[in-house]
């Protein structure tokens, strides 16, 4: 076995790897415009979900409201701390085609701005999570973000694309590698008549009002980029490797 076919097969059985392991903990959740979720994530269970619809006639719109504790901060599979003093709320307002909204004509004419947010705020243990290492943190706001664009998958979990807007995650290069956003994802048992009429763009099949209790939340925060970057990096130095073997004179950029 010559050396470069020895490295070839050395980065296949790593990256291979990695992807066996990295991401077994993280649930299988994607639907359009909404990633999947990655390492590191905030992860929070037993929240409490509130859906209520708002408003009369063409100005009819729906509020959904979340609230949770005991949250964990996830840096790998095997890596994890829980967060102290936290809370977890975020809040997202659908018009009666299940389309995410930022304002609605109030009966007088007027408009009305509406907030669609991920807060977390908490307190970390000192920790290191690949090659971001960081000292306690006191309690502080952690992420934040606006949601601005929702999908469904199955039956049971809701996703939300976000745009980070603060907090210490956010704010920290060596977690987010300088991604300005992630995703929010939500599942529960019993969310197959919310999903179902998301799906089928009619809320107004919904009841006026319902609360859903033991919602598990997954908050992502971008893996670094520089670990893609360095494997791609090496991809490309043996497929360029590899041309210049067969004759080819053609350097990779």
């Amino acid at each position: 076995m010559n050396l470069m076919h020895y490295l070839r097969w050395m980065l296949t059985a790593v990256l291979s790897m990695l992807a066996s392991t990295g991401y077994a903990a993280i649930p299988d959740f994607n639907a359009e415009g909404v990633g999947a979720p990655s390492y590191p994530y905030f992860y929070d269970i037993g929240e409490t979900v509130k859906i209520k619809k708002n408003g009369k006639g063409d100005n009819v719109y729906w509020t959904l409201t979340g609230t949770g504790s005991k949250a964990s901060f996830w840096g790998s599979d095997t890596n994890s701390v829980n967060l102290g003093s936290d809370k977890v709320r975020y809040q997202a307002n659908f018009n009666a085609a299940g389309e995410l909204i930022t304002s609605i004509q109030t009966s007088n004419g007027k408009t009305k701005t509406l907030a669609n947010y991920l807060e977390i705020k908490g307190s970390l243990p000192g920790d290191t999570f690949g090659g971001t290492s960081w000292a306690k943190l006191k309690n502080q706001l952690l992420l934040k973000a606006d949601l601005t664009e929702v999908g469904t998958s199955g039956a049971s979990a809701f996703g939300f694309k976000t745009e980070f807007t603060g907090g210490w995650a956010a704010s920290n290069p060596g977690l987010t590698g300088g991604s300005t956003g992630e995703n929010l994802w939500l599942s529960s048992t019993s969310f197959q008549q919310l999903v179902s009429a998301f799906q089928n763009g009619d809320l107004n099949s919904l009841n006026k009002s319902m609360t859903i209790k033991g919602v598990s939340s997954v908050a992502s925060v971008p893996l670094p980029g520089a670990v893609w970057l360095f494997g791609t990096g090496l991809i490309a130095l043996f497929a360029n490797r590899r041309k210049s073997d067969t004759g080819s004179l053609r350097l990779a950029v």
